[in-house]
């Protein structure tokens, strides 16, 4: 299966380490919650490395999960894939509890401040004790005068990749350039909220200004 998007150089190294860190450390036949599966490439690349974890998928565009209900046929029995509104923080029980590991890829950017710090309380509240919640998603910059520093590390991804991840001329073009539903959240953001719902918080990636950020329910 190819990755549909495609679009960040780094992404498969940080795709990689997001599963690697699923794979190990959830038990055998665990439970799995994808928040914003789409049409389930890193679902998919979870089970083909373990094949014996149960998914259950969320998405809010029908012609995703139909896409995802194809791509992980073959662990049909294992999957579970349900129409859920993320901005919805309440639809998120509609998946149940006893999750021993919840993620989500690339999606809380699109919500807002406050539907990120409920969805982060609502899947906290899905995870057994000691279970894990994994946010790979960007990161918002915030000071303007180390904007430069930034835009080296951009240059140098473009170098190595022979693609870009983004660029902007200076700290105000890249704020005019985050779109109304291109809402990341600061690392400071993440280090209050995860606690806040419960959960301990490390960050465990970032490479440009995207990061891997996990979060554990005390046991």
């Amino acid at each position: 299966m190819d990755d549909p998007i495609q679009r960040h150089p780094t992404r498969d190294e940080q795709l990689d380490i997001l599963v690697s860190v699923l794979a190990d450390i959830v038990p055998n036949g665990g439970r799995v919650l994808d928040l914003g599966c789409g049409t389930g490439y890193v679902d998919w690349m979870l089970l083909q490395r373990r094949g014996d974890l149960h998914l259950t998928g969320l998405d809010l565009k029908p012609e995703s999960l139909a896409e995802a209900e194809r791509a992980l046929a073959e662990w049909s029995g294992q999957v579970t894939l349900l129409p859920t509104d993320l901005s919805d923080a309440g639809a998120i029980a509609v998946a149940g509890n006893g999750f021993d590991a919840a993620f989500t890829a690339l999606v809380f950017h699109d919500l807002d401040d406050t539907a990120k710090q409920a969805c982060i309380r609502a899947t906290a509240a899905r995870l057994k004790p000691g279970g894990a919640f994994l946010i790979y998603d960007r990161v918002r910059l915030t000071a303007p005068a180390c904007f430069p520093l930034q835009q080296a590390i951009w240059r140098r991804i473009e170098r190595e990749h022979g693609r870009g991840m983004r660029d902007a001329v200076d700290f105000d073009a890249y704020q005019a350039d985050l779109a109304q539903n291109n809402r990341p959240a600061t690392l400071q953001n993440y280090f209050e909220w995860l606690p806040q719902a419960g959960l301990q918080a490390q960050l465990l990636h970032l490479h440009g200004n995207v990061m891997l950020m996990g979060g554990v329910k005390a046991a």
